[in-house]
């Protein structure tokens, strides 16, 4: 009889690419840190996501990722793999302190990996902390997501980056380094050519692996 372990890293989808890896989280209910706005337009709450067997795959993933033994087995599947680049959350956020903890374990035991990550559990204040550590290692790339509602944050710790959500038009983002947006804003963000808008969105043959702009 032949045995499989179920992964608890996917490798690829259509915006990063196939090449790298990325582990998820039910959407909104792992978020503290989410806006109104972020949540209102949330891609995770549609599309593949809606799916059943995907919506079973997410909770499967939180469960797991409350084991005392989470951050030794992903550490452990890394080194298996032999992962490059890992994308947290494509779905999903940090929903602890404790739970950030595990990764930042995670990233200390690997330092040949390039992990990167969008976040919006900078407003919570006991995990804030954690995140200004992993922005410090040199194999982490820490973005911070924000939008009209958040604003911008009072601190930027050094090696963070921001992410700004726009959803209308006639936003006029603050400071940002890179820009997503929503489907009705695409086109108008395409005529202004804004360099910071993230290029997949762009160009949809663009994909996170042959941009890397997010985690080099």
């Amino acid at each position: 009889m032949t045995w499989s372990v179920r992964p608890l890293l996917v490798q690829g989808n259509r915006k990063i690419g196939e090449a790298i890896h990325h582990f998820d989280l039910p959407a909104v209910k792992t978020c503290p840190g989410r806006s109104p706005t972020c949540e209102r337009v949330c891609y995770a709450q549609s599309g593949r996501y809606a799916f059943a067997s995907v919506k079973e795959r997410l909770a499967w993933c939180h469960k797991q990722s409350l084991r005392a033994d989470f951050a030794q087995r992903v550490i452990a599947e890394i080194k298996r793999k032999g992962v490059l680049v890992l994308r947290l959350h494509c779905s999903g956020d940090f929903y602890s302190a404790d739970y950030a903890r595990k990764w930042l374990e995670i990233m200390r035991h690997c330092p040949k990996v390039r992990f990167y990550l969008y976040t919006r559990s900078w407003r919570v204040e006991d995990i804030t902390p954690v995140l200004e550590e992993m922005a410090a290692l040199r194999c982490c790339r820490v973005w911070y997501s924000i939008d009209r509602e958040t604003g911008v944050p009072a601190k930027v710790p050094v090696g963070v980056r921001l992410a700004y959500l726009q959803v209308d038009v006639d936003e006029e983002p603050e400071l940002l380094d890179l820009l997503f947006v929503v489907r009705k804003v695409r086109r108008h963000a395409q005529r202004v050519g804004l360099p910071l808008l993230c290029p997949h969105q762009a160009n949809k043959a663009e994909n996170c692996g042959s941009c890397g702009r997010c985690y080099n």
